[in-house]
């Protein structure tokens, strides 16, 4: 008897830099890089609780300012530069929790600022990312910064790196007409996904970080490491069993920036989703 077929996975996908520039010069427009199949019923609709507030971000290592002057802009400084104005996502599971995520114009490879901001607690959490590394032109790299908005909140602990997600595994469906993916958080510093597909079971483990957003509620993100080098990030909350997360990439004539959502179930990490 044959054993389970499995995806075959030899991937040569790097380009040359000159072309991911020229994806990211001809596709910063939102509406070529802020749209996905992925966005289906699950993705929460973008929501205007920030329009009219200031955050400054006061970080550990780095300080960032947000004006939020519309439903999908956002005024984005750092100091000693000019603010740039950016078209933004902000979305919410709770009215208490915002993911916020958008494109730094000036950038040739692009930037992407995703920040998780805690409006009960006065708590955030930047991650920085850009296209390019010193192993690959695709592979997106990035920074964490943990810190506190100025102003009046009721505090609480900084986010930062946790392990409490490790040993369990969740099952995400996007859309009931796309295949469901599931994760495996199985290490610190990786974890693994698989789905079923018709060429067999694929099954990749990527590098990893988990940040503690609040009880139940983290910051999950990986690099699609000698694949295609997509940035996923994903705030999941375990009460509702509900994300919010963004992909993020520029490869050969594309540029990518979107946000998505989905729902999940537990499931067990040992027995492969087909």
């Amino acid at each position: 008897m044959r054993s389970k077929q499995r995806f075959y996975r030899k991937f040569r996908l790097d380009v040359p830099r000159e072309e991911v520039e020229k994806a990211v010069a001809e596709n910063f427009d939102p509406q070529k890089y802020a749209f996905s199949r992925l966005q289906g019923p699950y993705t929460p609709p973008d929501v205007e609780d920030l329009v009219g507030k200031k955050l400054a971000f006061r970080g550990e290592e780095k300080n960032y300012d947000f004006d939020f002057t519309a439903i999908n802009e956002v005024g984005f400084k750092e100091e000693g530069e000019p603010e740039k104005k950016c078209y933004v996502n902000v979305k919410t599971l709770d009215g208490e929790v915002y993911f916020v995520n958008f494109l730094v114009p000036g950038y040739a490879t692009s930037r992407q600022i995703t920040l998780i901001a805690d409006m009960k607690t006065g708590c955030g959490t930047v991650m920085d990312a850009h296209v390019g590394t010193p192993n690959s032109n695709i592979d997106v790299d990035r920074d964490f910064y943990f810190g506190r908005f100025e102003g009046d909140f009721e505090g609480g602990e900084l986010h930062g790196f946790t392990t409490e997600l490790l040993g369990k595994s969740v099952i995400w469906e996007y859309d009931p007409k796309i295949i469901k993916i599931k994760h495996i958080y199985n290490c610190d510093v990786y974890y693994t996904y698989e789905n079923k597909s018709p060429a067999g079971i694929w099954m990749a483990t990527n590098p990893a970080d988990y940040v503690k957003i609040r009880d139940n509620l983290f910051l999950f993100s990986f690099v699609e490491e000698r694949q295609v080098g997509l940035q996923a990030a994903f705030l999941i909350d375990l009460n509702r069993m509900h994300d919010i997360g963004s992909f993020y990439g520029a490869g050969s004539g594309h540029l990518s920036s979107y946000v998505v959502g989905a729902i999940g179930e537990m499931a067990d990490p040992s027995i492969t989703i087909g």
